[in-house]
């Protein structure tokens, strides 16, 4: 994985004292939503409590996202004047820092800050993050590749930290009849990631009320393991394929290199307990994770541990299973890292899982439908097994944040593909957000003879959109395609939806 450059930003646990109570009118609240509060302390014993969860993690002149022009062929439908006139879009994001002073690269664009109030409407203080986190530019970047592709929608910068930030932007959005919404942040650790849990009752709002949130799959194919727990000779220490009961995970140096293992118990929670050792090559320990999951308040399905590194290393990780289901399914993601036999199916996070998303995964921009899908980006289905991602969109993208070819990550494809469905809407104002995606994933570029015919990691294929008035319109394409089955049988590789 391209570590320093591969920039979708991922939510974990926070080191820095935030905490989720499902009562919105807590009185030691310092943000709010509709359904919860969070607070800078633990809550009071008997108060039910879940962690908020807001730690990012970014793997991360004037500059145009060029080779997005052309790697979707969005230059010819500005040559044509589909600018994405007439199109909102909302870019949702925690890192904002310098954007007041992005006026040449954003042009006109509102802020709205959905941690200062529940409903939004204070314009961000971006020279004060309130957290150490949100002191880059990833959300700057984001909307300059937005502004570039589409320039000229109606551009606003959301400020989005958490579940309960994103929960109050969702419902700003709904109210604004925002068309588009574009989110690089993976959330860690609220659901089996399998369309469950905190974030995707907000996506069920969003889409609700006619709002398409399209975001990234997430960069995670390199740090993903899954397993079912198995242990032959009952000592109770996990046992890999090999016989082996030790993982190796390489971690980068730093402070809480972290790695987070969850199990299908959501539901649940309290039937199954599990715990983790993770050792040093010379078999000391550096961490152990050994929370209590008994069913109890704040009981969650998730152990994390963060070893303090001083240089990059492999470490070796035990899973161990205090009681409960002798075969349970547990799930490892570490954003700090890679894992020796990784995964790449089944790394999609929320709320990239969710089947009313459009989810996004990445190939380089620069010989676009020639490159194979960026190492890192990652593949569904989700864990319920439906499809992810929907659609892959260039990155290695040019912006003033990164500088020329250096946006990486599934974290610069979201908002590409983002400005691309609003270029097709201000051609086809007929259609609404979900209809144009619908349409763009009948367009993707699907024939390449590597795939397989239900594909875990192009979905639909290369988001590229035919020359502006060659397009088949609607569903006549559709049906077109279908009947090419018979002379074509490559077309078979194409995902479909029904129009």
């Amino acid at each position: 994985m391209i570590w320093l450059l591969s920039t979708a930003l991922a939510q974990e646990d926070d080191p820095y004292g935030r905490y989720r109570v499902e009562d919105p009118n807590h009185p030691d609240a310092v943000a709010r939503s509709a359904s919860g509060s969070v607070l800078l302390q633990p809550p009071a014993e008997g108060d039910y409590s879940v962690e908020e969860a807001p730690d990012v993690h970014a793997f991360v002149g004037s500059y145009e996202a060029r080779e997005a022009l052309d790697a979707m062929n969005i230059g010819a439908w500005h040559e044509a004047g589909y600018l994405g006139q007439g199109v909102k879009i909302a870019v949702f994001d925690l890192q904002w820092y310098g954007s007041e002073l992005k006026d040449e690269e954003l042009g006109v664009f509102e802020t709205w800050d959905c941690w200062a109030h529940e409903a939004c409407t204070p314009e961000m203080d971006t020279l004060r993050p309130r957290f150490s986190y949100e002191t880059g530019s990833h959300g700057v970047a984001c909307a300059e590749v937005v502004r570039d592709l589409a320039p000229e929608a109606e551009l606003h910068l959301v400020r989005v930290n958490g579940n309960t930030t994103f929960e109050n932007a969702a419902e700003w959005a709904v109210r604004n009849e925002i068309d588009v919404v574009t989110l690089s942040m993976s959330f860690m650790n609220g659901s089996y990631y399998d369309g469950t849990g905190t974030t995707a009752r907000v996506v069920e709002r969003m889409s609700e009320g006619g709002v398409l949130l399209i975001t990234s799959a997430g960069n995670y194919a390199r740090g993903h393991y899954m397993d079912e727990f198995r242990d032959s000779d009952g000592d109770g220490v996990h046992e890999l394929a090999d016989g082996s009961q030790r993982l190796p995970i390489y971690l980068q140096a730093g402070k809480k290199r972290g790695v987070t293992v969850q199990w299908d118990n959501y539901r649940r929670c309290g039937d199954t307990d599990l715990d983790l050792w993770l050792y040093a090559e010379d078999g000391s320990v550096l961490d152990i994770a050994d929370a209590v999951q008994d069913g109890e308040d704040g009981c969650s399905p998730v152990e994390r541990l963060g070893a303090d590194l001083d240089k990059g290393q492999w470490t070796w990780l035990e899973v161990h299973r205090v009681r409960g289901d002798p075969a349970v399914r547990w799930n490892l993601i570490t954003t700090s890292g890679k894992v020796e036999g990784a995964m790449a199916e089944g790394s999609v996070t929320d709320p990239g899982t969710h089947p009313l998303a459009w989810t996004v995964g990445a190939a380089a921009g620069q010989g676009f439908l020639t490159n194979d899908l960026e190492g890192f980006s990652s593949w569904g289905p989700n864990m319920a097994g439906d499809p992810k991602p929907d659609i892959v969109a260039p990155d290695g993208l040019s912006t003033s944040v990164y500088g020329p070819t250096g946006f990486y990550g599934t974290s610069a494809s979201s908002p590409a593909a983002a400005a691309a469905l609003a270029v097709v809407m201000s051609a086809r104002p007929e259609l609404d957000a979900r209809e144009a995606s619908e349409l763009v994933e009948g367009w993707a570029v699907a024939e390449r003879s590597s795939w397989q015919a239900t594909d875990n990691a192009h979905g639909a294929g290369y988001l590229r959109l035919p020359d502006p008035g060659s397009e088949l319109p609607g569903c006549f394409g559709r049906a077109f395609g279908s009947a090419a089955l018979l002379l074509f049988p490559w077309t078979l590789l194409r995902r479909r939806r029904p129009c």
